[in-house]
């Protein structure tokens, strides 16, 4: 095999996996989703519970679908705490009473 069989092999298999992890990402993950709200259904038969149960488990799942982006967003965040604004500075200037001699 030479350099270039190699490199299609690899990238073959680099593609391969990631259909498996967003297969497994959209099937496990949406099948628990609908899961979850079908018990709760079941358990409670109130539309409100269902309806919460479902915006909990899309908060859950946009987080592990943006599990990358959230990464790079709280590593930025750690590395550079005060964020893109710049500091201001304040200056206080005192109350003068005319009637306590200036104080």
């Amino acid at each position: 095999m030479n350099g270039l069989q190699m490199a299609g092999i690899i990238s073959d298999a680099n593609s391969l996996a990631g259909q498996i992890k967003q297969l497994l990402l959209v099937g496990v993950l949406g099948c628990m989703y609908v899961g979850f709200v079908a018990v709760v259904w079941g358990q409670t038969k109130s539309v409100l519970k269902a309806a919460v149960a479902a915006i909990g488990g899309a908060v859950v799942m946009a987080i592990v679908a943006n599990m990358t982006v959230l990464r790079d967003k709280v590593g930025e965040d750690l590395k550079n705490p005060g964020g893109t604004a710049s500091s201001a500075a304040v200056r206080v200037v005192g109350h003068l009473d005319q009637l306590n001699g200036g104080r």
